[in-house]
């Protein structure tokens, strides 16, 4: 026999009657079932508990009633309905019932998923524009036809990777996905994929709370509203200026994605016009070769020479000769007809002073003449010639340092001073180095035609390093490595030396790690995780680091390791 506690904790409601049809018993699901109880049920006929009761039949027929299914008061209800028979004899009869109403919602819930499910897949392969959707950290996880179509590359070939990992490879040049990432709101852009067709991509992020849950990127191919572009171009003449003015900016030399950065050109874009003497400043190899073009090209002199000198290049006794020119006789060796300097050969153009800390006191004089008068006068010459030609300088020095020193005159530093702008150095706009290192991986591809990549890894150690050299030392490392890597993915292993052991010892300062037990820690949780994610097995990481298996599981354990 069930005792009455098991009886009333059984799921199914039950109910036993006796061969007239009376209520006997029934446990506690069947009167919520029901919306009864046993003191009103008990001596009653079942057929008054629960009308249309197949009971009166099993009872009539002495036939069992199997997969009954009804709804009794907004309920689904299975049922099964038998006789009990004692000695070959029916003594009475018992209904089982289960309410099913939370199984058929969660069915219909499946089923309306599902259904959502196939109308997605429908919007995604017969959508015209291109459509990739992945989460908040930038993972692909879907991909239309048209997508796939656009880029010549196969959706499972995507499916799982990062955007950042597809950005470094050189799949796409640049990401709105990465942008969101960044900004975390709807972001425009255009991208050149690696076949060389371009692309107007919108990225949308949307929030699960203040968390990016997913981010879909719209992808259209440019070629197809060329005409559009080029109606809207034609009507408009303001529209004409301001996509010239946007061409000029955008040109292969300013690569910057920095908030300082933009500052430091737009501030020199609205002086490009002016006559006004640049100061230049900044270390070694932060581009200050780049703005002063950059400057020159967006002025109205652009049409004009653009002359470079680096005035740290030439010997101190050429100086004058080099910068003003002689005439013929003037010392020996002297050319006949003399020889025009940089200043006439920049007549209507502009000259770059390059390292303009490096001219001596002497000279100093001399150029605030000439900045002063817009004239110069020629070495073992007798008369001034007058210039038209616009200044700019630049120096990785302390001016006002050596203006205290005496090394530099405090008149020519005001005269220089009237525009000065001041670029950053590479570890202060970390955001450019991936825009930079993707920039010159294509210059080098193409200037030595190749087709070499980057991996996420090695892109991660050289963004964790502080390029002490600039974007001059990272220019420089890209073309070697593109040159000296045999292989088609250029991986961390390829890096030099001395940027993984820098990286190493920046990733524990960004950490925070101050004492020699944090760093020891971390280092050993590196390669534990490092290990395991290699060999899938903890006998075999504790081979590969020479320690025994309890010691990789009790790591695993302490740093929370998978």
């Amino acid at each position: 026999m069930i005792s009455n506690e098991m009886w009333d904790l059984l799921h199914e409601g039950i109910i036993i009657v006796n061969t007239q049809g009376i209520v006997l018993k029934l446990n506690s699901t069947a009167e919520k079932l029901f919306n009864t109880s046993s003191s009103k049920a008990v001596g009653k006929k079942i057929g008054s508990i629960v009308p249309g009761s197949p009971l009166t039949e099993v009872l009539a027929k002495g036939k069992d009633i199997a997969n009954w299914s009804e709804r009794r008061g907004g309920k689904h209800l299975t049922s099964k309905h038998i006789s009990l028979v004692d000695q070959g004899k029916i003594v009475g009869a018992m209904s089982m019932y289960l309410d099913v109403s939370e199984l058929e919602k969660t069915k219909n819930k499946l089923k309306d998923s599902s259904q959502k499910e196939r109308e997605l897949d429908t919007i995604l392969e017969h959508s015209h524009d291109g459509i990739w959707i992945m989460d908040g950290k930038g993972i692909t996880l879907r991909v239309s036809k048209s997508w796939e179509d656009f880029s010549g590359i196969k959706r499972e070939d995507l499916i799982g990777k990062s955007v950042y990992e597809i950005v470094a490879q050189g799949i796409y040049s640049d990401s709105a996905a990465i942008h969101v990432i960044r900004q975390r709101k709807p972001v425009t852009i255009v991208y050149t994929t690696k076949t060389g067709r371009k692309a107007l991509v919108s990225a949308v992020p949307i929030f699960d709370g203040a968390n990016i849950w997913r981010i879909v990127s719209n992808v259209r191919d440019i070629t197809e509203l060329s005409k559009y572009r080029t109606e809207l171009e034609g009507n408009n003449s303001v529209k004409n200026q301001e996509l010239s003015k946007a061409k000029k900016t955008n040109t292969k030399e300013v690569i910057t994605k920095s908030r300082s950065m933009e500052g430091v050109f737009k501030l020199a874009l609205q002086t490009a016009n002016s006559d006004a003497t640049v100061l230049i400043l900044g270390e070694s190899g932060v581009g200050k070769d780049v703005l002063a073009r950059f400057i020159h090209r967006n002025s109205g002199r652009s049409k004009g020479p653009f002359i470079n000198v680096n005035c740290g290049a030439i010997p101190e006794n050429l100086m004058e000769s080099e910068l003003f020119g002689y005439e013929e006789g003037s010392f020996t060796g002297a050319k006949k007809n003399g020889k025009p300097g940089m200043f006439e050969l920049a007549e209507n153009g502009t000259l770059f002073l390059d390292e303009i800390g490096e001219i001596p006191i002497q000279m100093q004089a001399k150029l605030l003449h000439v900045l002063q008068n817009h004239s110069i006068m020629r070495v073992g010459g007798m008369k001034q010639i007058n210039i038209n030609v616009r200044i700019l300088a630049a120096t990785n020095q302390d001016l006002k340092i050596m203006i205290e020193q005496g090394k530099f005159r405090k008149d020519l530093y005001y005269r220089l001073n009237v525009i000065p702008l001041a670029i950053p150095s590479l570890r202060e706009r970390s955001e450019d180095i991936a825009p930079l290192i993707m920039h010159f991986l294509a210059v080098n591809n193409e200037k030595y035609n190749l087709t070499k990549k980057i991996s996420s890894s090695a892109l991660d150690y050289l963004l964790r390093y502080n390029w002490p050299g600039n974007v001059r030392e990272l220019e420089n490392l890209i073309e070697r490595l593109v040159l000296t890597c045999s292989e088609n993915v250029i991986d961390k292993d390829h890096l030099p030396s001395f940027i993984q052991k820098k990286n190493l010892f920046k990733k524990m300062q960004d950490k925070g790690l101050t004492s020699l037990k944090e760093a020891k820690e971390e280092l050993e949780k590196e390669m534990v995780a490092w290990a395991l994610e290699n060999f899938k097995s903890t006998r075999k990481a504790a081979s590969f680091l020479g320690v025994a298996q309890p010691t990789i599981v009790r790591m695993s354990h302490k740093y929370n390791l998978k």
